[in-house]
């Protein structure tokens, strides 16, 4: 061995740093591959003295065999140049000129030789397949269907050559995807409905619907509407009297030499006192003329306390225009960003309860500056069908289960409202000017509605 040191420090000799081969484990998979080769050729054989054509025998890791989901286009290899390997196959075995087979290895002179091939149970066997087909059930052919019409109207859409042609694929997209969400509005307004008609029949069946949650609580229902409760002992019964502030600071300041506090003290019956205080307090006295507006009154400092305090009711804010009126709610709502022609913008309306709610629907009124809106009117009132007194439409334009219901709630109100904003409707508008408009604006033939509209958005942040 030479003592001349190499370039790694070693003797130019030494061939340790070359790899080195388990002998025995290498001599154990040629016995190995040489024992499969010679059962392939003795199954071979057997079967072609039986006249049968041999298969690669299955291990039961094979799947069902599926379509083909990949487009083989021929026509592309023409006037190409494939290069094969010296020594390659001359017949079908082996790599050479034509249309190879990797799973079989097998070459094919022509296109018709290789696709009969690549449906052969041979090549399946080979691929690890089993030539059985899954049944399909019902469902797998729908679906199978609907993805074929889908593609077929895409390789419609891509042959669309001219602006107009693209204009009008353009327009049917839109209509198809605002019939969509229009579809899922009104199922997730249908369920909503259907839950809380079912909550409302629950209470009924335990007799919860004649007495709603701090109903009786009469003083804090009083301080709701702005209104305290004086009792006063007259004999043996007990009779109460509505006053608002206003007739607080009136009863005590005396208007006419005889002083207020000594009637409430007095032994008088309730209408004979009522007579007294009449003119003095005509402007300030206050009886509910039922006890719904009392419920009214609890249910909604509940309903109003609840959308405060609730965190997962984005762009929704809401208060008291007054704190001695819970029927008049002040409310912002903040359209995001996403909304494609209201996005950013922050509109303030008032929202006003009649005393007979949930029975019958409340108000919603846009103060300025007011949206340029299909479904608001000029004025600021809210054209939507859930405000829609709950009665039959003589026009036959709205189902009756699309107006208003008392399972409703403000909540429920604003986030429809929120939804119009990115969903307008142009099929019947409270501003004609601004349908007409938006209509023009998705044909693609004006860009008025989208100036006007982000000009108010801009005046309702401040910019303008």
């Amino acid at each position: 061995m030479s003592n001349k040191g190499s370039a790694y420090g070693q003797a130019a000799g030494d061939t340790d740093f070359r790899k080195k081969y388990d002998l025995d484990e290498y001599a154990a998979k040629a016995a190995a591959r040489e024992a499969a080769e010679k059962e392939e050729r003795k199954a071979r054989y057997e079967a072609k003295l039986a006249g049968k054509k041999y298969y690669k025998p299955m291990d039961g890791t094979e799947t069902l065999t599926t379509a083909r989901n990949a487009t083989q286009d021929f026509s592309k290899m023409i006037g190409t140049t494939s290069l094969v390997p010296a020594g390659a196959g001359v017949g079908k075995r082996g790599r050479g000129a034509g249309f190879y087979c990797e799973a079989c290895d097998l070459t094919f002179k022509d296109n018709l030789q290789w696709l009969e091939h690549t449906n052969s149970m041979q090549h399946l066997r080979n691929v690890g397949t089993t030539g059985d087909v899954k049944k399909a059930t019902a469902e797998e052919v729908h679906a199978r269907i609907e993805a074929l019409w889908q593609r077929q109207q895409e390789l419609k859409r891509e042959q669309v050559i001219t602006l107009q042609e693209r204009l009008e694929v353009r327009k049917e997209e839109e209509e198809k995807e605002r019939e969509e969400k229009r579809r899922k509005r009104k199922e997730a307004e249908e369920k909503k409905r259907l839950e809380k008609e079912a909550a409302l029949k629950a209470k009924t069946d335990y007799g919860e619907d004649v007495r709603i949650e701090g109903e009786h609580d009469e003083d804090d229902m009083m301080a709701a509407m702005g209104q305290e409760v004086q009792s006063r002992d007259v004999g043996s019964k007990t009779h109460v009297i509505v006053l608002t502030t206003e007739s607080r600071q009136t009863t005590s300041a005396p208007r006419s030499h005889d002083s207020i506090q000594p009637l409430l003290e007095s032994a008088l019956t309730p209408g004979e006192l009522l007579n007294l205080l009449r003119p003095l307090l005509t402007s300030h006295i206050h009886l509910p003329s039922s006890t719904s507006a009392l419920a009214a009154a609890a249910l909604l400092r509940r309903q109003l306390k609840q959308m405060q305090t609730d965190k997962d009711i984005p762009g929704i804010s809401c208060g008291l225009v007054s704190d001695n009126n819970i029927f008049e709610w002040e409310v912002m709502l903040m359209i995001s960003d996403e909304c494609k022609y209201y996005g950013g913008g922050n509109f303030r309306a008032v929202l006003t309860f009649p005393t007979t709610y949930p029975l019958m629907p409340p108000k919603l009124v846009f103060q300025s500056p007011i949206p340029f809106h299909p479904n608001i009117y000029p004025d600021g009132k809210l054209c939507i069908s859930i405000l829609h007194p709950p009665e039959e439409d003589i026009s036959g334009y709205e189902m009756a289960s699309e107006r208003w219901s008392p399972v409703q709630s403000p909540e429920s109100i604003l986030l429809s409202v929120i939804s119009l904003f990115e969903d307008p409707n142009d099929e019947s508008p409270a501003n004609l000017d601004a349908a007409v408009l938006l209509r023009e604006e998705r044909a693609g033939q004006s860009k008025e509605f989208r100036k006007r509209v982000r000009k108010c958005v801009r005046e309702s942040l401040g910019e303008d």
